[in-house]
């Protein structure tokens, strides 16, 4: 998994302060290790082939006692479930793509609010967020800003995020998009000599 140095994160920090001098829009990075632990699949997983074996007994014409077929049924989840759990990201291949995706999404835009994003001044907040263990990026912005800036621009640079991430350059992408998301917002959102900083301007890890 991805640790972030100081020097890194410090770019990070870098590039909101660059941004945020050409704009009234005001930028929060988040990156998380996972969007969720995803128990319940491997735990699922187990239990199925764990309720397999008397059938494979049966097809095997082994005869056990159920006494015996039991304990070995319950050895069977305990173990797979350990497995599962135990080694980094096997679990994580068990978890349809689709349901992944689903949770970072959900976890994005329930950090848009905990960050408190939402509550700027001029309604113009963005929030970069970046799960590792889903590979999944995402740019969660303001009311409005999307309509102003336009949907093929943003898309350009939420293509450019991505393209980052999936290369390992997790830390490249978070200060190029900042970077593109400040020029972009400039031209819509001019800086107000009275905003104060409200957010926080450092890597927010989960």
């Amino acid at each position: 998994m991805i640790r972030f140095t100081s020097q890194e994160k410090a770019r990070i920090t870098a590039a909101i302060h660059a941004a945020e001098k050409s704009t009234s829009g005001e930028f929060v990075a988040v990156v998380a290790r996972a969007s969720d632990h995803y128990v319940t699949l491997p735990l699922l997983w187990s239990a199925i082939l764990a309720l397999l074996f008397p059938g494979a007994c049966l097809l095997a014409g082994t005869s056990l006692l159920w006494v015996h077929l039991y304990q070995i049924q319950l050895l069977i989840f305990i173990v797979l479930t350990v497995l599962l759990l135990s080694v980094p990201g096997l679990h994580l291949k068990l978890v349809p793509r689709h349901v992944k995706r689903a949770h970072a999404a959900r976890l994005a835009k329930a950090q848009f609010y905990a960050q408190g994003v939402q509550l700027t001044p001029h309604h113009s907040g963005v929030l970069l967020f970046v799960s590792l263990a889903e590979r999944y990026v995402e740019i969660v912005a303001d009311k409005g800003i999307h309509e102003r800036i336009g949907e093929a621009r943003w898309k350009g640079i939420i293509d450019g995020f991505v393209a980052q991430v999936r290369r390992g350059r997790v830390v490249d992408g978070f200060v190029e998009t900042i970077g593109a998301c400040g020029a972009a917002m400039a031209e819509h959102y001019p800086p107000d000599p009275s905003d104060t900083n409200e957010l926080s301007d450092g890597l927010i890890e989960l």
